[in-house]
């Protein structure tokens, strides 16, 4: 009985620490990888710091793009 009781022991420590191994294994897969820089050409103005905008400022500018977007396609579809 007692040596049955130490392998069982045994097996849930290596189970325990081959859980903790994967865990881990996965946790630094999961780390994002840096993006790629873009070419000079797309790199946005020297001018453009914080833009575009987040928190609060962020729904108004894609509200405002979208009003744009609105206006410049239904130019043409005047009835």
């Amino acid at each position: 009985m007692l040596i049955l009781l130490a392998l069982v022991t045994v097996g849930f420590v290596a189970e325990v620490l081959w859980v903790r191994r994967v865990r881990k294994r996965r946790r630094a897969d999961a780390v994002a990888p840096e993006p790629a820089q873009l070419p000079a050409d797309d790199q946005p103005p020297s001018s453009a710091v914080g833009w575009p905008p987040g928190g609060a400022a962020f729904t108004t500018y894609v509200d405002d793009g979208f009003t744009a977007l609105d206006a410049y396609l239904s130019e043409d579809s005047t009835s």
